[in-house]
């Protein structure tokens, strides 16, 4: 009786065990994000703390820490919520009330303010901003290819598969969303993608959070509105814009095939220098329309050189051109080249030299005119 109670009693241990440490596979994908979206539609207000941890296309590593206070607002377009974000050692606070995008200065006690898109967006990318987990508010599966599933006995891991962007060599793309099974909310987001052998990697890690209590924030009157005095940025140029009708500074680099290229082959030519980067998404969306504006007019002097000045990515962008099927000639930059043409890493960055070897005009980013630019000086 004792031996056929001892066996009961060890198989009961045994089941009870395997129960625990097997997880639950019977909800779905489908199941899955039902609950997450459930979860999220009860949240009111939110907490949090947040370690996130960047490995960059460059090898570089770095760690952004931060604090987020969030109102939820299911009817802003924008975000879907106001928000406080404040990162940790940096003197400012990203404050968004729904209307307008604050960006504070501790130190000199002021802040600006943006009601344009442009300026929702910049909030997003800086300081706090980047402390920003919007998966937390609403789980996006958008434009997945497909969703694949994992789990432990604490969380499911939702991962959303993208698309490769083989235009750019931009591949194995996903975001792996981490869920937390007692609450069904995230705990953790991974942003994932691989371009020329690079791997570039997000990890957003929530180390505190609170939901549903008392914020003790008015977003629509932060405290600072009262204490610190506002900011109108001045127009200001920038300094390679003193250029623009000056002898251009002689240039001697060498270009991606081994061939030495100075100022003197710019004789009786119209030059375009096109300074990008392979991690300048911008910069990549305008190389056909570069291939194709040296197409057009190389028979009536006109030339196209590419620049790179991170050094650290030249085979990369060698792989990039060759994809891109770009034609006119690729040249790595140097420390010379950056002070005498004013550059100071903004990119995409264009700048025209005329037949005698003047600096006609310089450009950033879409450079819509380029073409009517470049069809005057070669006139």
């Amino acid at each position: 009786m004792k031996k056929t109670l001892f066996i009961l009693l060890s198989l009961t241990i045994y089941k009870t065990v395997c129960a625990q440490s097997k997880p639950d596979i019977t909800l779905t994908i489908n199941d899955i994000i039902a609950e997450v979206q459930k979860a999220q539609q009860a949240l009111q207000t939110i907490e949090y703390t947040l370690q996130r941890t960047d490995t960059l296309v460059t090898g570089n590593t770095r760690i952004i820490t931060g604090k987020v206070l969030l109102q939820i607002i299911p009817q802003d377009s924008i975000y879907g919520f106001h928000f406080f974000a404040k990162q940790d050692g940096d003197n400012s606070e990203q404050v968004y009330d729904g209307h307008i995008a604050y960006h504070t200065d501790q130190d000199k006690k002021r802040y600006e303010m943006s009601i344009t898109g442009a300026g929702f967006s910049r909030l997003a990318g800086t300081g706090g901003g980047r402390v920003l987990m919007r998966d937390l508010v609403k789980i996006d599966t958008s434009r997945a290819s497909k969703i694949t599933l994992a789990q432990d006995e604490k969380y499911y891991y939702l991962a959303i598969h993208h698309p490769d962007l083989t235009e750019y060599d931009v591949v194995r793309r996903r975001k792996t969303i981490t869920i937390d099974k007692a609450s069904m909310l995230p705990a953790a987001v991974r942003e994932h993608q691989e371009t020329f052998g690079k791997t570039q990697d997000l990890y957003y890690h929530i180390t505190g959070l609170k939901i549903n209590k008392p914020l003790n924030y008015n977003f629509s009157s932060p405290p600072f509105l009262s204490e610190y005095t506002q900011f109108i940025p001045a127009k200001t140029t920038h300094p390679a814009l003193s250029l623009v009708n000056t002898k251009s500074p002689a240039l001697a680099l060498t270009s991606f095939d081994g061939k030495k290229v100075t100022s003197s082959d710019f004789k009786d030519k119209v030059v375009l220098l096109d300074l990008w980067e392979v991690w300048c998404g911008p910069c990549i969306i305008n190389m056909p329309k570069m291939e194709n504006l040296y197409q057009k007019y190389r028979s009536k002097g006109f030339q196209v050189y590419g620049v790179i000045n991170d050094l650290k990515q030249l085979e990369a962008a060698r792989k990039l051109i060759k994809i891109k099927g770009v034609t006119f000639p690729v040249l790595s930059g140097s420390s010379q080249f950056k002070k005498d043409f004013k550059f100071d890493g903004g990119v995409p960055m264009y700048i025209l030299i005329d037949k005698i070897g003047m600096v006609r005009w310089i450009n950033w980013g879409e450079a819509a005119d380029m073409e009517e630019v470049i069809v005057r000086a070669l006139q």
